[in-house]
């Protein structure tokens, strides 16, 4: 009795005539469906890529071509950037569409991001850190991302409030010698209110001395004899 034959015994040439016929998400599930397919079946190309997404497959589960790793794959894997205006599905620069793995560890040759990029995902900033060179949310200030992640800028806020402190303290020492500086010289030059017994009165103005002397004038005239007496 002779043995059923499989697809695993057709053929290399047969293989590639019925991938030939495959749409996109045919060539990934057979190339998945055992190690022999996976290194015989060609992967999809960035063009069938680009068709696939905009399936109905391809929509239902948010799905998007990377140029870089030639995959679909989902939404959150991309910067919103690369998903939305000019490189929407089916917009004219969608082919140069990457995605974020591919963007922190880009190919020979290529630009990608780099160390203080911020990069929206799913309206989340994140951010290659300045200062540890890791990808992680970015920090925020005054409700805008910095360039340096959440931890960094946790440490370096520490360090400035310290610091700020520090300048704090030093500032009310400075104005503690001042107010004592000019306490002194106020004893030394005018010396304090229990030095001198003598109190000076503060001197009349002149219009208290005028008031004097016309007060004065009216009481003689009042006390002279007047006109015909004895």
């Amino acid at each position: 009795m002779s043995q059923a034959s499989t697809i695993c015994d057709l053929p290399t040439e047969i293989l590639l005539i019925i991938a030939h016929h495959l749409d996109a998400f045919s060539l990934i599930w057979l190339q998945r469906s055992c190690q022999l397919f996976r290194g015989t079946i060609p992967s999809p190309t960035h063009l069938e890529l680009m068709e696939a997404e905009t399936t109905r497959f391809g929509l239902q589960n948010d799905l998007y071509a990377c140029r870089d790793c030639l995959r679909l794959r989902p939404r959150a894997k991309f910067a919103d950037k690369m998903v939305k205006k000019k490189k929407a599905k089916l917009r004219d620069n969608a082919t140069e569409r990457w995605c974020v793995d591919c963007g922190l560890n880009p190919r020979p040759g290529t630009n990608r991001y780099a160390a203080g990029n911020i990069i929206t995902i799913l309206e989340e900033p994140y951010v290659i850190c300045l200062e540890c060179r890791i990808f992680r949310e970015a920090a925020l200030e005054n409700g805008q991302p910095l360039a340096v992640c959440q931890v960094c800028r946790r440490f370096t806020r520490a360090i400035e409030e310290r610091a700020e402190a520090e300048r704090a303290r030093r500032e009310r020492a400075r104005l503690r010698a001042e107010q004592a500086e000019r306490r002194a010289r106020r004893r030394e030059t005018w010396g304090s209110a229990s030095d001198s017994d003598e109190i000076i009165p503060p001197s009349p103005t002149w219009s208290e001395e005028d008031m004097e002397m016309v007060q004065a004038e009216a009481a003689m005239y009042m006390n002279s004899p007047g006109a015909g007496s004895d």
